[in-house]
């Protein structure tokens, strides 16, 4: 855990994380509950969600509150902005640019996983922001060197997400269903519907051994219209916004966690779903084939090809076994996502830039 003397000195900024909705949100929540000590997390939040009205006004407070914290608390030295891509890195921006005017230290940690897609057509954008930072930091070492191959900067560090170690599970299962579980917004960059789109079409090998649980939130209408509209009331269960605690036992009763997405940074639901010793079938895009490899803890699938995803829930249905296997080399892929690892990362990066 960071020293209360070094939170003292450190600013924390980014999107509102209480309750933690979203990849950010929830990075930024294990921070205060599990790197910083408690009642010494300095944050200022500067997004939200809600209408548009809702989100300028926040905008607005919370640049106040920002210039009053860099005016006045003068023990602050460094601001450790989090963003993503698209508007949330160009509000962070702003806040790295008044971070700079202060002469404070600034580090910009890129969490979105759209980011190329946006490097592609800000990159002068990109570059002038960067330039003001002292530390950019990466998800991955596969990321890193894209900052480095495709940017051209050097001051990268990286600092993998962190998870809380897991709580023990409690709740076995009673029967022989496999239980898949989603977790994550529901649109169509996560490849939610084209997963249970192939379901609809493999009704007659799914039904009465699987499940598909799904977390999250989104277009959570279209999923229930989708569901009911093909009768797989059966085979796909939404369990709606899932809580820290639904999240435990949903993660303890599952067989294996999938997420078909198209973009992604590093996702923590495939970080916890490891602590779980479960294996993983996703996607080889992002920071996710630093994590998962194909055939030993999870399966590797092209976005969209929604039918080699049921293959592989087949294959796992007829050989439990491997669930087990995989679940365990999951495991033992995790050691340093957890916080006294990532404390330590944290703090040999806050200490050289106070020296």
């Amino acid at each position: 855990m960071i020293t209360a003397n070094l939170s003292k000195k450190i600013l924390n900024v980014g999107p509102e994380y209480v309750p933690p909705q979203g990849g950010i949100a929830q990075v930024i929540y294990n921070y205060s509950q599990y790197i910083f000590p408690k009642n010494e997390f300095n944050y200022i939040s500067n997004s939200c969600d809600g209408n548009r009205i809702k989100k300028i006004c926040k905008l607005v407070l919370s640049m106040i509150g920002y210039f009053a914290t860099l005016t006045f608390q003068h023990q602050i030295k460094i601001v450790h902005i989090h963003t993503a891509s698209n508007f949330s890195f160009k509000r962070s921006s702003w806040f790295v640019s008044v971070a700079y005017l202060f002469h404070k230290r600034v580090i910009l940690h890129v969490h979105g996983g759209g980011f190329k897609e946006y490097y592609a057509d800000h990159a002068d954008f990109v570059r002038k922001t960067f330039r003001k930072c002292d530390v950019i930091v990466a998800l991955t070492d596969a990321w890193a060197n894209w900052f480095r191959a495709e940017v051209g900067i050097d001051q990268l560090k990286v600092v993998l997400n962190v998870i809380p170690e897991p709580s023990p599970c409690f709740n076995k299962k009673r029967d022989d269903i496999f239980r898949l579980l989603f977790l994550g917004a529901i649109n169509e960059p996560k490849g939610i519907f084209d997963l249970v789109n192939a379901i609809k079409m493999n009704k007659e090998r799914l039904n009465g051994c699987f499940e598909l649980h799904v977390g999250g939130n989104g277009q959570t209408e279209r999923l229930q219209n989708f569901i009911t509209a093909n009768r797989l009331e059966n085979l796909v269960k939404y369990e709606g916004w899932v809580d820290s605690s639904r999240k435990h036992d949903l993660l303890c009763g599952c067989d294996a966690l999938v997420l078909p997405s198209y973009i992604e940074g590093l996702p923590l639901s495939i970080l916890e779903a490891m602590s779980y010793q479960k294996l993983v079938i996703s996607t080889p895009v992002g920071g996710i084939p630093s994590m998962i490899e194909d055939g030993v803890n999870g399966f590797l699938i092209t976005p969209g090809d929604g039918q080699t995803f049921i293959d592989r829930i087949v294959y796992l249905i007829e050989h439990r076994s491997e669930c087990i296997t995989m679940g365990k080399a999951s495991y033992n892929k995790i050691n340093n996502h957890f916080p006294k690892s990532v404390a330590i990362v944290l703090m040999e990066i806050y200490n050289k830039l106070i020296m």
